[in-house]
């Protein structure tokens, strides 16, 4: 059963401004609108009470009061009295919030996909580039053909001269990159796979894309989002674990990072 935030996510582009004004405020403050009244929530976001009905059946509630209840759920309430709770408190949500997203269907498939390429190029501009350059970091240590693509102009060549059994690993929390998406839709003329990593739902990215893994909406942990999404790193963590499992990969990981090391 999916997760209220993920149903959340990936509904989030479909939805008109009031709702997302909605869907705003309970990704933010989760705890905080398992407490609150309907007409409390209307308030604090200028809609009304019958916005909020709808809204909570189109996230697929009965109505209002079960959506409560899946917030009260899927969230922690804790105290901030000091900085480095707020922030150990932030990471053990982002942990529960990351974990509710993750499925284990797409992610043997997105394994499969990354194990039988020929050649891997990991996409990303902007901070999305920081996580494509660390999950080439893993990948290249582990002797997979791997390259990170953090320039649109470069990353438009790389995508006109990929086989179709190369794979393009894109990261892009909105899914609406002009010059990413104007590489990624080259890169599918030239029939090569697409694994995506984005907060959201039904857009450009997610159409072209092969396979999609959820990263965190970024409104949830807005300090935590300044730089390499930290729900990315951990996916990315994740994914090298499984990977490693394979004793070759493991070797070669090893050598690579013992060379690199001096030792």
């Amino acid at each position: 059963m999916d997760s209220l935030l993920k149903t959340i996510q990936s509904k989030y582009s479909s939805f008109s401004e009031k709702e997302k004004k909605i869907a705003d405020f309970l990704l933010s403050s989760p705890a905080a609108a398992a407490q609150c009244h309907i007409k409390e929530i209307a308030d604090q976001t200028g809609v009304s009470v019958a916005s909020i009905t709808r809204f909570s059946k189109k996230v697929l509630c009965q109505n209002f009061v079960e959506l409560k209840l899946k917030l009260a759920r899927e969230s922690y309430d804790h105290t901030k009295d000091e900085l480095d709770v707020e922030l150990k408190n932030q990471y053990k949500e982002m942990f529960n919030d990351i974990e509710s997203l993750i499925e284990n269907e797409p992610l043997k498939e997105v394994l499969s996909l990354i194990k039988k390429a020929k050649r891997l190029f990991i996409y990303g501009l902007g901070s999305s580039g920081l996580a494509a350059q660390e999950f080439n970091y893993r990948l290249s240590r582990m002797g997979f053909y791997s390259e990170a693509v953090t320039d649109p102009h470069l990353m438009i060549i790389r995508s006109v001269l990929l086989e179709k059994d190369d794979v393009v690993i894109a990261f892009s929390r909105s899914g609406q990159t002009k010059d990413l998406l104007k590489s990624l839709e080259a890169a599918k003329g030239k029939k090569a796979k697409l694994i995506a990593f984005t907060a959201f739902g039904d857009t450009p990215l997610t159409k072209m894309a092969h396979k999609v893994i959820w990263t965190i909406h970024p409104v949830r942990y807005q300090y935590l989002s300044t730089g390499l999404d930290m729900s990315v790193l951990y996916l990315i963590d994740l994914i090298s674990f499984h990977l490693l499992k394979n004793e070759d990969r493991k070797r070669i990981y090893t050598e690579t990072v013992n060379v690199i090391s001096g030792q």
